[in-house]
């Protein structure tokens, strides 16, 4: 280029068709926006496959249409490595990219919900984030707390004088680059979420303790991240519906639902002496249940949580046998209401053709299979 040029555009029409500039020299949007002149001169280098060089001339600026062909754009300066995802635990199933997402949030110390239904490793999933990244974590189930200021604020009592003394919440929120794992939001009583209201806030991050005389101000340590977990559901109806506002102080994280796939190769790795076949009928009722549970007119009104097949396969792997299992952790969990049409009917006769299949010496045939799919 023979000219030392201040800007170098590079003019597009974006989505709205409305005409737009980058300038090549800084990698930056050019703003032309109030500038009907500038938008013309961008325009037409559109229309002709062209570039536009400002450079000062006098006190003004020239213009120059540039060919794209004789351009060489300025070499990049050099950026920052991206950091390479932590890697993740080898006893749980989770996408990449929330596994990269959960890990950024700790390390920035960001606000973060996960939410899904109940059994999913919402919890668990912290607590393995914490183990990895090396970083203290405080638990508080905020679904059992029945005294919200207490838990989070703390006391004051009244012996030889008065005295107060803070929450280990308060102590938490005081320890640099801690975990503050907050389970259950959903169950939460109200007046919890007011008080988190301004530990939550970005622009605040302090909690005010006045339950004590001075009511002195407690400013959250750097590096602290606080992660809520929630179930979302109709079907949960201890949850209340979440604060507008409390939810936005939040950045969300929706819990994967596993597939069969997934499902058996978590039981493979917590109990690699599952028998094979019966790791697929533990995971072939939970497919059935799960589909006929999102169906437009499901019979029964929950699903069959990961929890709740991992406690199966471990009663197996400790000899009870398929029925036991079922009646003693999954027929409870549905309802009785409704006689022959009821919940548990339909699941009971859902899971008796597995068991009847299971009484050959050959625990499961292709037939059986066959037989079992025509549910």
């Amino acid at each position: 280029m023979s000219k030392d040029y201040k800007y170098v555009l590079e003019g597009y029409y974006d989505a709205e068709k409305k005409v737009k500039a980058i300038d090549l020299l800084t990698d930056k949007p050019y703003y032309i926006e109030d500038r009907p002149d500038m938008k013309q001169k961008v325009e037409k280098t559109i229309n002709f496959n062209q570039l536009l060089g400002i450079y000062q001339k006098g006190t003004r600026n020239g213009f120059e249409f540039l060919n794209k062909n004789n351009f060489t754009p300025p070499t990049p300066q050099t950026t920052k490595k991206q950091t390479p995802m932590v890697d993740k635990p080898d006893d749980f199933i989770i996408s990449d990219i929330k596994w990269k997402y959960l890990t950024h949030c700790i390390e920035k110390g960001k606000n973060l919900m996960f939410v899904g239904p109940s059994g999913t490793g919402k919890t668990q999933i912290i607590f393995k984030a914490a183990d990895k990244l090396n970083r203290k974590i405080f638990y508080f189930n905020l679904g059992s707390t029945q005294d919200p200021r207490s838990t989070l604020i703390g006391n004051t009592f009244f012996k030889d004088g008065t005295y107060f003394e803070e929450s280990v919440f308060v102590k938490a929120i005081k320890t640099p680059n801690s975990i503050i794992l907050m389970d259950e939001i959903s169950r939460a009583n109200p007046e919890a979420w007011n008080i988190l209201m301004p530990v939550l806030d970005v622009n605040i991050r302090a909690l005010r303790l006045d339950e004590s005389d001075l009511t002195p101000t407690v400013t959250v340590a750097g590096g602290v991240s606080f992660i809520a977990t929630a179930n979302i559901g109709f079907e949960y109806t201890s949850a209340r519906v979440l604060d507008r506002a409390l939810v936005d102080r939040f950045s969300i994280i929706e819990m994967d639902i596993l597939n069969k796939e997934q499902e058996m190769k978590l039981l493979g790795i917590k109990y690699p002496n599952l028998n094979s076949r019966m790791n697929e009928t533990l995971c072939d009722i939970s497919t059935k249940i799960r589909k006929e549970y999102t169906s437009d007119e499901s019979k029964i009104t929950s699903s069959l949580s990961t929890r709740v097949l991992l406690e199966a396969a471990d009663m197996i792997t400790n000899g009870f046998t398929l029925e036991e299992i079922a009646e003693l952790i999954i027929y409870p969990l549905y309802s009785n209401d409704g006689g022959i049409d009821s919940e548990r009917i339909y699941i009971r006769q859902l899971i008796q053709k597995y068991i009847q299949s299971g009484d050959k010496t050959d625990l499961f045939t292709d037939e059986d299979f066959r037989e079992v799919t025509k549910l």
